[in-house]
């Protein structure tokens, strides 16, 4: 039942390989919605179970414990719904671009990638398809991108490889101990949940999954490999890089990091979230010296996945929620920006501030959706930013306030790097030479899309409830771990 998530996106990029390049781009919009149709069905098991598991998949073990296992909780069957939506947004936005068969597979098969991950239960399955992910990215990055293409896909490529080596470390080094001290080889992540290694060996094996996490976070200094990919991707590439991948690492602490290591991680709190404040400020200060609109963002992603971990490390219910719903509220908002840049690069091959200038006259509806996705990024009141990061910091404040007020401070400067660059692009002066004159307005594909995400910005703004349901079961099975006061 589950295999079909990401089977199904896999067969899809393989039909689009052998297809032409029109008959490519339709097969990929008919599995994508079809895979997005499924984790929209999917949503009725799960909620009609009153566990915290709605759907479970095991196959027999197999060698040394590893074994086929899948499963879907609240947090993955969310996780599950952004990949799925945000792969149609991309498809979407990309239609008219004159992309190879290569191109349509490759985002079917990142889908088919993510969805492995989101959905692993077992660590060996866990760690091939989080090494799977990076395969359709770095071929979208080098072959579809702008002029630094191919050095911005080999840094990501080798940053985020890097990291993965730390985790594969860190898991042979868990499941070795784990066997060391049970006599049974197990990959099972509830089985090996509470384990809490100590000593040298416990801090070394902590300290490899953080490296391999906060890669793909990224968290300070493993960073600077994002707005070099951000930068050169295109929109679509950006959409779900942004919308997806980063949430891989967040996914990682909260499904492996603090289950297995609950003791070190609430006894190592400072320093993991310290790392997380400094990704707050240091990304917005980055980001408020940008002269690039996909930099700007880029940074903008740094410092708000900052405030996602904040609030999965308070161990508190309401951090906990709040870090799980602003992945999601990121990916939509951060998947609208880098989509309406896109569209301003289709039209102008350019991405500078100092390129624009004026652009509310010449297009109203994109001034206005732009904003729109500026309020929420910078979590106005009534949009998703708002309170996901509300309840983030409302529990980090819980467990160590200092560490929330100095995080509190990256809401100001959100503001201080998003509101002049939109006031520049869309309303500021248009200097001598620029490429206002070739913007023109959305079209009915572009309104249809940036509305839908739109959209939710505001629905998951005013009424989150719905949202903080399907994550409540994901959320108390993992506070229990924690070591709160």
């Amino acid at each position: 039942m589950l295999t079909a998530l990401w089977l199904v996106p896999a067969v899809g990029g393989a039909a689009c390989l052998f297809s032409s390049r029109k008959t490519s781009r339709l097969l990929s919009a008919v599995f994508a919605a079809a895979v997005f149709a499924y984790s929209l069905w999917l949503s009725v098991p799960y909620t009609a179970d009153a566990g915290v598991w709605g759907v479970v998949e095991s196959g027999p073990a197999w060698i040394f414990g590893i074994r086929y296992h899948l499963a879907l909780d609240g947090l993955a069957l969310s996780l599950v719904w952004l990949t799925s939506f945000l792969t149609v947004v991309s498809l979407a936005a990309s239609w008219r671009g004159s992309f190879s068969a290569g191109f349509w597979a490759s985002f079917l098969f990142l889908e088919a990638a993510l969805m492995g991950v989101f959905l692993a239960r077992d660590l060996f399955v866990f760690y091939v398809f989080w090494e799977a992910t990076l395969i359709p990215m770095f071929f979208i990055i080098g072959l579809w991108g702008s002029e630094g293409r191919r050095h911005a896909a080999m840094k990501f490529f080798l940053f985020t490889f890097f990291g993965s080596l730390f985790m594969l470390v860190g898991l042979l080094a868990l499941v070795t101990h784990e066997h060391a001290v049970s006599g049974v080889w197990t990959w099972d992540m509830g089985a090996l949940a509470g384990t809490n290694p100590q000593g040298l060996a416990g801090t070394l094996m902590f300290a490899a999954f953080v490296i391999g996490f906060g890669v793909k976070i990224p968290l300070f200094p493993m960073h600077t490999w994002l707005p070099d990919a951000h930068t050169e991707a295109p929109a679509a590439g950006s959409i779900m890089l942004a919308g997806v991948m980063l949430k891989m690492g967040v996914y990682g602490f909260i499904r492996v990091l603090l289950p297995v290591f609950p003791r070190l991680s609430w006894e190592l709190l400072p320093w993991v979230g310290g790392l997380a404040c400094v990704n707050i400020l240091y990304g917005s200060l980055c980001a408020m010296q940008q002269k690039d609109l996909k930099r700007l963002i880029a940074y903008s992603s740094v410092a708000h996945l900052g405030f996602c971990l904040l609030g999965v490390l308070s161990w508190t219910p309401e951090g906990v929620a709040g870090g799980s719903l602003q992945m999601l509220n990121h990916g939509i908002t951060t998947g609208a920006l880098f989509m309406m840049i896109g569209f301003l690069y289709e039209r102008t091959h350019r991405r500078g501030l100092a390129d624009y200038g004026e652009l509310v006259g010449r297009a109203p509806w994109l001034t206005f959706f732009f904003g729109w996705a500026i309020m929420a990024s910078i979590g106005l009141p009534g949009m998703n930013g708002f309170i996901g990061e509300f309840m983030s910091l409302a529990g980090m404040a819980r467990a160590l306030p200092f560490m929330a007020v100095v995080a509190a401070l990256g809401i100001v400067l959100s503001a201080a790097y998003s509101l002049p660059a939109y006031q520049t692009v869309f309303w500021g002066a248009s200097p001598a030479g620029s490429a206002s004159s070739k913007v023109t307005d959305l079209d009915a594909r572009e309104k249809v899309l940036v509305w839908l995400l739109c959209g939710l910005m505001l629905y998951i703004g005013l009424c989150p409830t719905p949202f903080l349901d399907v994550l409540a079961p994901s959320v108390a099975a993992l506070v229990p771990y924690g070591f709160t006061p």
